[in-house]
């Protein structure tokens, strides 16, 4: 009868293998290489044994977790975050990676006390404002893998970005309302205020009325307050 995979040591198999503890642990956690001949009675020995290497252990050994961590801002679900979803997930997997994610629901960046970070993660992906500015300042001083996506890095941090040209690309819709379809009266709904994108979304927003020459009204609604307006 197989053993519990839990009952099993590393001892255990290194003995029914013929090789030290040592050379079972280097296989294991990948820190060094072994011959083809051993990595193959490992591979039998571990079968038959029922044998499942401990994942804390293994971290604590490598120093490494395996996994990446994605921080989101607000809810997941959405036509807008299911494909950005799906290609990080492809990615991380092709390069033998878990991927976790934290939805912070409080918004604009106030989770002080992130869920995923160095103790559990190899890397953060940081969407918009999940993370506060004292939090990346944190994990740049302390050298900890982070990229940025829809939020560019503040200047002093130089911490790598995956961003939209929002700017030129309001304008071109805006553009397009006005030269295409003759539109003379068009409705900005901002974003969150304190969110990158909104910013440079307004902006070209607000450069193709000026090259239209339309009076811009500074007093935009707001998508919230917009709803309640016409329910």
């Amino acid at each position: 009868m197989t053993r519990k995979s839990s009952s099993v040591t590393i001892r255990e198999v290194a003995k029914k293998a013929g090789v030290s503890i040592a050379t079972v642990s280097r296989y294991i956690n990948q820190t060094a290489t072994v011959s083809p001949e051993v990595a193959c009675r490992l591979d039998e020995v571990m079968a038959e044994l029922n044998y499942v290497p401990h994942t804390a252990a293994r971290n604590l050994a490598t120093q490494k977790t395996n996994a990446i961590g994605l921080m989101l801002t607000y809810n997941i679900y959405g036509d807008f975050f299911a494909p950005m979803l799906r290609g990080i997930e492809e990615v991380v997997a092709e390069a033998g990676y878990n991927l976790l994610i934290s939805s912070n629901l409080s918004r604009y960046g106030s989770n002080h006390n992130p869920a995923l970070g160095p103790n559990n993660t190899d890397g953060i992906l940081g969407y918009a404002d999940s993370l506060t500015e004292a939090g990346l300042n944190q994990y740049f001083h302390s050298k900890f893998p982070v990229v940025l996506i829809y939020r560019s890095s503040p200047p002093h941090l130089s911490i790598p970005s995956v961003t939209v040209e929002n700017k030129a690309a309001s304008k071109a819709i805006v553009d397009h309302l006005i030269e295409v379809h003759h539109r003379q009266r068009i409705i900005f709904l901002r974003g969150p205020e304190h969110q990158e994108d909104s910013y440079w979304r307004e902006l070209g927003y607000r450069a193709s009325l000026e090259a239209h020459n339309i009076p811009y009204d500074a007093e935009l609604v707001w998508p919230g307050e917009f709803e309640r307006e016409i329910a």
